[in-house]
């Protein structure tokens, strides 16, 4: 449950930006960093610009919107506050990526999955949740 919240946290601070103006990186790093990046800003927005398209990620996505709007504000504060730390990344071929990261908040490793599809980087959200334990990166 700690390391759903942490997700939570980490996905679902809201704000409001130039989300509508923002050009998706070439490169899964940069596009998983900025999506981690937008999520510990607290811009919702921009980080939903990242999830994959399908219902599995969306619904995750949502249900953890949900549950984020219960949290105190000192905690979505302190989220905002926090810096992320990628721990490793690596390319399983040249359309998945998988990053391993923690924040200075929380400071629990997670992992996200990128993959390219149509020349762009899609965070795999449901990959965080259920996970394929043969691409698991140990820190």
């Amino acid at each position: 449950m700690t390391k759903f919240i942490t997700i939570l946290f980490t996905i679902f601070l809201f704000s409001c930006s130039d989300a509508d103006n923002y050009k998706k990186p070439d490169d899964p790093l940069e596009a998983g960093r900025d999506f981690i990046e937008a999520a510990l800003d607290g811009n919702m927005k921009k980080a939903r610009l990242f999830i994959l398209k399908d219902a599995a990620n969306e619904r995750l996505f949502d249900e953890i919107e949900k549950k984020y709007k219960g949290f105190s504000s000192e905690e979505k504060a302190a989220y905002k506050d926090a810096s992320i730390r990628v721990n490793k990344s690596q390319n399983l071929n040249d359309s998945t990526t998988i990053i391993n990261y923690s924040n200075s908040y929380k400071k629990e490793n997670n992992q996200i999955k990128l993959v390219k599809q149509n020349n762009e980087w899609w965070v795999d959200f449901k990959y965080t949740f259920t996970g394929d334990s043969t691409n698991v990166i140990e820190k």
